[in-house]
């Protein structure tokens, strides 16, 4: 398992970013179960994106490119 392809991946690296936006939003969000929401949905597209980046060599492979 090599870090690299997840550490320069667009997809991570937006991702990951995109947790400034939700600490913004949560900052101002009353403290219930939203603020819990949100920070879950951020969470399951940070997993998406590792995911999607995991499986890129299977994909090339399943192609035929690689």
């Amino acid at each position: 398992m090599e870090i690299g392809k997840y550490v320069t991946s667009p997809a991570v690296i937006g991702a990951a970013l995109g947790a400034i936006g939700v600490a913004r939003k949560s900052a101002t969000m009353r403290k219930d179960w939203r603020r819990y929401l949100v920070w879950g949905t951020w969470l399951a597209g940070v997993a998406l994106a590792v995911a999607s980046v995991a499986m890129q060599e299977q994909d090339q492979e399943f192609d035929g490119t690689k």
